[in-house]
């Protein structure tokens, strides 16, 4: 009990307010999830404008991420979250009033689209980045910290952003936009509020590398330090299943399960409780059973569930293993996090960040593809029996470089010889 206080108090006012705009921008990205292809089908009626939506919001983390990692190195990681909520504000802003003039066209919502997903990547990597400069380095801290991050945006994302930003669409088609706009600068305001560092963020006076130097310095640190490298694959394998897994779902709750439309909804529901609760548990799960022990069983028991979904055709069973799946994905990802702030530089933090990122996501288009080819050509049933099966592999096979004996040995090794070249280190121990 002592314990856990004392981490309590050990995160700060610093990391409340971090927190609370996190959760406040959450709610902003959920509520524009869900009312931008409700507009671009209100629009056009052409199922080929939600796609267009769909993918100009993906598409900065493919375009971005890496020289995002440079921005929020090279600057106060506050100012690039205050910068990146304050351009969400603007494009709302701007995008209810082409609503309300009835000039909201497709280029419009792609435009809108794709500069929302300009600020989630600069906001994303930043607020990630500036959790060890409010909480430390300490890994109790670290552990709470990023799973309470975790639940917040799983909260603002999945349960509270998508209703309400469809019940305010139903009301007028511009309320979800303008109040997102307003939910943006209160998230701002708040960020704005974070007393500064004592020391400044940027480098004045030191030699300036270039913006190629410095994301081949971040690229060179991931895949040279062996943690960090086997992190990013696992990760990546994770997604090709858990993209598998998600594509096929709405198929599987039709098809097998026999359950309505809401069925679908209520599925991923189940998802995001699990992810909360996921979140919220994973510092106490990693105390108790260590970092590698979440990671592994987290992977495993992820693809024991995929697998329990493609073998048994209960539509209670299906919920409790979407449960299952959001927990254990959140916890595994807040573990993650965790290991890699405290092995990373802060020089160098967003650029690892965002090149793990980029790592992860190609695993999604190959998992989507893969889990469409299995239902096409086999069942939907089938798709979900590889994918798990794959994921429990997965888990075996990294289990010498990831157990708790290896990533112990991995943050060690940083407290006792800090990392002067960032862009020699070899990562062995």
């Amino acid at each position: 009990m002592k314990e856990s206080g004392d981490v309590e108090v050990g995160l700060g006012s610093r990391f409340r307010r971090l927190l609370g705009a996190t959760l406040v921008s959450s709610v902003g990205t959920g509520v524009h999830a869900a009312a931008l292809p409700l507009l671009a089908l209100r629009s056009t009626s052409s199922p080929m404008a939600l796609g267009f939506v769909v993918v100009a919001a993906e598409l900065p983390w493919v375009l971005l991420s890496l020289h995002a990692g440079v921005v929020v190195d090279r600057w106060d990681r506050r100012r690039v979250m205050v910068w990146a909520d304050l351009g969400r504000f603007a494009v709302l802003a701007a995008l209810a009033v082409l609503i309300v003039t009835g000039r909201a066209d497709l280029v419009w919502l792609v435009l809108a689209a794709f500069l929302l997903g300009v600020g989630q990547v600069f906001f994303d990597l930043a607020a990630q980045s500036a959790v060890p400069d409010f909480v430390s380095r300490d890994p109790r801290r670290l552990a709470t910290a990023n799973g309470r991050i975790a639940a917040a945006e799983s909260t603002g994302e999945d349960f509270v952003g998508p209703p309400v930003g469809s019940a305010l669409f139903g009301v007028g088609n511009f309320l979800p936009f303008a109040g997102n706009a307003l939910s943006f600068a209160a998230s701002g305001l708040v960020i704005l509020s974070i007393r500064a560092d004592a020391k400044p963020k940027e480098k004045s006076g030191a030699r300036r590398e270039s913006v190629r130097n410095d994301i081949v310095e971040g690229v060179r640190f991931l895949f040279r330090n062996r943690t960090l490298r086997a992190l990013a694959v696992v990760s990546c394998l994770g997604n090709v299943a858990a993209t598998a897994q998600f594509a096929m779902l709405a198929l599987l709750a039709e098809e097998v399960l026999g359950l309505p439309d809401f069925g679908f909804g209520l599925l991923l529901t189940a998802t995001a409780v699990g992810a909360t609760i996921g979140g919220l548990a994973s510092a106490a799960a990693g105390r108790r059973f260590g970092p590698g022990t979440v990671v592994l069983t987290g992977k495993a028991g992820v693809g024991a569930a995929i697998l329990v979904l493609g073998l048994v055709a209960n539509a209670w069973v299906a919920g409790a293993m979407m449960v299952v799946t959001g927990a254990l994905m959140t916890a595994e990802k807040v573990v993650v996090s965790t290991v890699r702030q405290r092995i990373v530089p802060d020089e160098i933090l967003g650029r690892v960040l965002s090149s793990s990122r980029l790592v992860v996501m190609a695993g999604g288009p190959t998992g989507a593809a893969l889990g469409g080819v299995l239902a096409t050509v086999f069942t939907v049933q089938v798709s979900y029996v590889v994918a798990g099966v794959f994921l429990i592999l997965v888990a075996v096979v990294f289990r010498p470089v990831l157990d708790n004996r290896a990533l112990a040995s991995a943050t060690n090794e940083v407290v006792r010889r800090p990392a002067r070249r960032v862009a020699g280190t070899d990562g062995r121990g």
